[in-house]
């Protein structure tokens, strides 16, 4: 759109008229007229072409810094997951110890109560029957 401005606006002066009075004279543009135009439409034409080259690059440094971020986050994402994934493995692993150790951890509290009673029971029968040689 824009370039067909700027050829718009310098051919303008080739297409225009000629005035009135010299109607009747072939209408002829100089070369060196020309030239000057198209110079300055190609020196437009080349600036621009640098300002679209220039974002072109930036834009092009842009989205290889996007791909590489995505990347990076991909790849936290992953260890993360993974992480997760051992944590939840882990976790279940040890509840299951804990229900298994928890009939253990009864089953000894039980015996640990029997063998401290039977001591008790024990000590109480050898005391008894020391007094019982004692006393006879």
């Amino acid at each position: 759109m824009n370039f067909w401005a700027v050829a718009l606006v310098a051919a303008a002066p080739l297409f225009a008229q000629a005035p009135a009075d010299t109607a009747a004279a072939p209408a002829t543009v100089p070369v060196a007229e020309v030239n000057a135009e198209l110079a300055n439409r190609d020196s437009i034409m080349a600036s621009r072409d640098s300002a679209c080259s220039a974002e072109k690059q930036a834009l092009r440094s842009e989205l290889e810094m996007e791909q590489a971020k995505c990347a990076n986050w991909e790849q936290s994402y992953n260890t993360v997951r993974r992480d997760n994934e051992v944590c939840a493995q882990a976790l279940s692993i040890t509840l299951e110890n804990a229900e298994k150790n928890k009939g253990k951890e009864e089953q000894n509290r039980r015996s640990s109560a029997m063998a401290a009673s039977t001591s008790f029971l024990s000590g109480i029968g050898l005391g008894l029957l020391i007094m019982w040689l004692i006393m006879d």
